[in-house]
């Protein structure tokens, strides 16, 4: 199942289809000998405008499919822990972490509109993370970083690493819904990203969580309710949150699409499902409360459908008491 045709290379994670597995693991895979072209990428050399240079030195289109399938073996790697000195200017500033950020435009528009936080996006399409970081070097953009890696397969070492109790905001936003059900295992949200980001979050610090697909948000809000260690919240309380909120982006020739809020994912059963409903309803939030949108929700709401929305905020450890 394809998603909209205006997504076609927007805010979405890994597909189903096997030919994404096929293209994804022959583009993604290191150039054989002699390679010089087509799905193996450019050897080092001029590249044109649209293309970008990968840490391999290959020279690839920066248009790229939408879905990469995470479980290929090459992509079964804990995301690199970074020397932050060398990432950021200002250590001091909080961090906002976008997971599976896509083109990286949300962390863009995030960093100039508030420059009070360090921004990071990871991304596990290398050439959307290589474009995304020649953007932070030509406009110059000090709080902003982008991170070529699977958040899938570990991210408690890159938490750890993070200057201490500076991660302070958490998104995870309209990642690939994986409607048939043997492609859930593809899911992004799960109990061990979850279990990772409460060790690597510190009490009262938020994660935010949200799709175009109800069933999706739905099997979200369900993983985190089953972990236990946060709880819903209606907005983010703390002084330095970002507060102006920013218009959807204008897309004059964008085309209908189809509308999945409803589709079923995976045969409509997953693990913890109900865990996060109170009283059969996840009363999903009406506004966005980080004040910044994506680029997959500020499209979806240009069509008029809805946005299925929860705010998290990880809760305090609870004193041991003496026995």
């Amino acid at each position: 199942m394809k998603r909209p045709a205006e997504d076609a290379v927007d805010e979405s994670g890994s597909s189903g289809d096997e030919e994404d597995e096929a293209e994804a693991a022959t583009s993604s895979a290191a150039p054989s000998a002699g390679a010089s072209g087509g799905l193996l990428g450019r050897l080092p050399g001029r590249r044109k405008k649209s293309q970008v240079t990968l840490s391999d030195g290959r020279v690839v289109s920066s248009k790229v499919r939408n879905h990469v399938n995470p479980l290929l073996p090459h992509f079964q790697k804990p995301v690199a822990v970074r020397d932050w000195s060398k990432v950021y200017k200002d250590l001091s500033k909080p961090i906002v972490l976008d997971l599976g950020c896509a083109k990286g435009r949300f962390c863009l528009e995030g960093a100039k509109r508030f420059p009070e936080f360090n921004w990071l996006g990871i991304e596990i399409r290398e050439p959307l993370v290589v474009r995304a970081n020649e953007w932070v070097v030509e406009e110059n953009i000090p709080n902003l970083h982008y991170i070529f890696g699977n958040a899938s397969a570990g991210i408690a070492d890159l938490l750890a690493s993070m200057p201490t109790g500076m991660l302070r905001r958490v998104a995870v936003q309209c990642p690939d819904p994986c409607f048939k059900k043997k492609h859930q295992k593809r899911r992004m949200v799960t109990d061990r990203v979850i279990s990772e980001l409460a060790d690597g979050m510190l009490a009262g610090s938020y994660l935010f969580v949200q799709s175009d697909v109800e069933q999706v948000s739905m099997q979200m809000v369900d993983v985190i309710a089953a972990n236990g260690r946060f709880e819903r919240v209606e907005r983010i309380e703390d002084a330095v949150a970002p507060s102006a909120a920013i218009e959807p982006v204008a897309r004059p020739n964008a085309t209908v699409g189809k509308d999945y809020q409803d589709h079923a994912v995976g045969g409509g059963e997953w693990e913890h499902k109900g865990a996060g409903a109170v009283e059969g309803s996840y009363n999903w939030l009406q506004e966005n409360p980080l004040g910044l949108m994506s680029e997959r929700e500020s499209s979806t709401l240009s069509r008029s459908l809805p946005i299925f929305r929860a705010l998290y905020r990880r809760k305090d450890e609870e004193k041991k008491t003496a026995a």
